[in-house]
């Protein structure tokens, strides 16, 4: 946890390292855009993240999935396995708290109190991720971290008391619902949707059938549509229509094809069929457009 914030323009940041293997930060958005927070995080580190006013989002391999978070929840992940360095967005007027320890300091704060927990176990050797709310009386010790002035060793023995608390109200509170994330639970099928996606995007003209695309990179049909429209934000038959009328938008541009082969081409029967596409898209017709065009 070498590596550190830096306020920005837009964010103002707080950061504590309580030893080497217990990290505290409050970043708070004071302004009207969206901030962006990069930091690099050890996988042996549990990573608890508390939205205490606006919300988050959460951009994980590169932003091919993203998970939001809204005030008064929280979202706690660890994958040994994994890489997962912060990437994350946030909104305007927002705020939040990190808390960031080795999943072995973890487990020795636990056993130092004879504290017997199901998550104890269930990190010994898996990845472990939970969204749920947090309690209200958490917000105050949020607030005292926000506005701690002390001097340095007294500051981080009064850290390391709040991070106690924080534990202590969290995981008495552990039956909360547990969600996972698509994307943290199983990189491989972000890994096939994406691939779903590089499929359609060669055979615009004349893509396979759903069933067929699903078998091919051997995902089920339900969770091809579904992680398709969760990842991409449209449905894989709406995204291949969108890819193939800015193709045709493309070659109206670039070319003086009539529009009736245009539409042929990119594999349309009916020409009027791609007019009336085009229409609802871009609000005027193929004709029109190329008028205006001059």
């Amino acid at each position: 946890m070498q590596q550190s914030l830096k306020n920005t323009h837009k964010s103002k940041i707080k950061e504590h390292n309580l030893g080497r293997e217990i990290y505290v930060a409050h970043i708070d958005n004071f302004t009207d855009s969206t901030d962006t927070i990069l930091k690099g995080i050890d996988k042996r580190f549990i990573q608890f993240y508390f939205c205490s006013k606006g919300n988050l989002t959460f951009n994980f391999n590169n932003g091919l999935y993203k998970f939001n978070l809204k005030d008064g929840n929280s979202f706690l992940f660890y994958n040994p396995m994994l890489e997962m360095p912060l990437d994350l967005n946030v909104s305007a007027q927002s705020k939040v708290f990190i808390v960031a320890l080795s999943i072995k300091t973890m487990h020795a704060i636990f056993s130092e109190y004879s504290i017997d927990n199901n998550f104890l176990e269930e990190t010994q050797f898996d990845d472990y991720y939970q969204q749920k709310k947090f309690p209200h009386s958490m917000r105050s010790i949020f607030h005292q971290i926000e506005t701690i002035n002390l001097d340095t060793p007294f500051e981080k023995m009064f850290l390391m008391a709040k991070v106690y608390e924080i534990f202590t109200l969290y995981f008495a509170d552990i039956e909360g619902k547990r969600e996972y994330c698509p994307y943290l639970d199983n990189e491989m099928q972000a890994k096939k949707l994406k691939m779903a996606k590089e499929i359609l995007m060669s055979n615009l003209q004349n893509p396979p059938h759903i069933k067929d695309l699903a078998d091919e990179v051997q995902l089920s049909e339900y969770y091809l549509k579904e992680g398709f429209k969760k990842i991409y934000g449209n449905t894989v038959y709406g995204f291949v229509l969108d890819k193939k009328l800015e193709m045709a938008r493309e070659k109206l541009i670039t070319s003086n094809q009539k529009v009736k082969d245009i539409a042929f081409e990119i594999g349309y029967e009916n020409p009027s069929h791609f007019i009336a596409a085009f229409k609802k898209k871009y609000g005027i017709t193929p004709k029109q457009f190329t008028k205006e065009l001059g």
